[in-house]
């Protein structure tokens, strides 16, 4: 077993990963909203508040694996490709809690993403061919095995730059025009959406809120395009105190830009969508388990 954790732009995510006969499982999960990459438009860094956080959420992990029994497999994407200060940090960490965090980058992330979601349908019983898409805080990644790009947009960088429902409306199209180009070319029947917003649709569509949130139930959901109006109107009726408990603390502003882009993303696509809980931390671990973790990370 292998204790696999993603520091993502937007969310830190845990899991203790074991190996089965058909394929890999969670034993143990943990996830905590860090938003890493909020302020990183402005600064250029990850600041102290996301660092605080950041920090704690470790703290809190530390407390509930068996970090001294089992090895431990630590990723770290966008936010911190491009923050000055990630290297400090990442010292500071190694220093205070013993973990090593590679930062990869976005074709490795990709690659890592499509081992957890390809595992996780093979679960459903699902082998056919599919595309990803993963919207993450601060980049998006989008593929098939083999072909993938990151694009540099993504939940809190893109919520930020513009913050007005109207300015994200309007931006949304032309933010994503290279990546729905790309995902068209693809041509894939069944495109699988991971990654926060997505799966919080379907949360809420299941009437759980962020505290009873399973991901045994969101994992192989069909989601529809009118589901993402849905959700966004959902949202807006909202106030910010709700909204907290409903989809998680400060992200429903968030919430709304990702589905904004991925409404942009998937308009026009003749394909079936299904949500997939697993993703970049269960890939990672899947990756290690498998011996071709230091290939993946060092090939692209």
């Amino acid at each position: 077993m292998v204790i696999a954790i993603d520091l993502g732009s937007n969310t830190f995510r845990v899991a203790l990963i074991k190996k089965e006969q058909n394929g890999f499982s969670n034993e143990q999960i943990y996830e905590k909203i860090v938003g890493a990459a909020r302020g990183l438009n402005e600064s250029g860094k990850i600041g102290l508040e996301a660092k605080n956080r950041i920090f704690e959420a470790i703290a809190e992990a530390k407390s509930k694996f068996d970090f001294a029994k089992f090895k431990c497999v630590a990723v770290a994407t966008e936010a911190f490709r491009v923050a000055s200060n990630s290297e400090e940090i990442f010292s500071e960490i190694r220093e205070k809690f013993g973990i090593n965090f590679h930062i990869i980058d976005g074709q490795a992330e990709a690659k890592l993403t499509f081992l957890g979601v390809q595992n996780a349908l093979r679960k459903l019983g699902i082998n056919d061919k599919f595309s990803i898409i993963d919207i993450g805080g601060a980049s998006s990644e989008i593929g098939e095995d083999g072909k993938f790009i990151s694009f540099k947009f993504g939940i809190i960088t893109f919520y930020e730059r513009f913050k007005a429902l109207d300015l994200m409306q309007e931006n949304a199209k032309i933010y994503t025009k290279e990546a729905r180009e790309f995902l068209t070319s693809l041509n894939n029947r069944l495109i699988v959406l991971t990654s926060g917003v997505p799966t919080t649709i379907v949360a809420l569509k299941l009437g759980l809120n962020y505290e009873s949130y399973d991901p045994k139930k969101v994992s192989g959901y069909e989601l529809k395009n009118d589901d993402l109006t849905w959700f966004v109107n959902e949202l807006l009726k909202m106030d910010d105190k709700n909204a907290d408990v409903v989809v998680g603390r400060s992200r429903k502003y968030p919430l709304i830009a990702g589905t904004l882009l991925l409404e942009e993303l998937l308009n026009g696509q003749e394909a079936k969508f299904i949500v997939i809980d697993d993703g970049l931390r269960e890939g990672v671990g899947a990756a290690y388990l498998k011996g071709i973790f230091q290939e993946i990370i060092t090939k692209f």
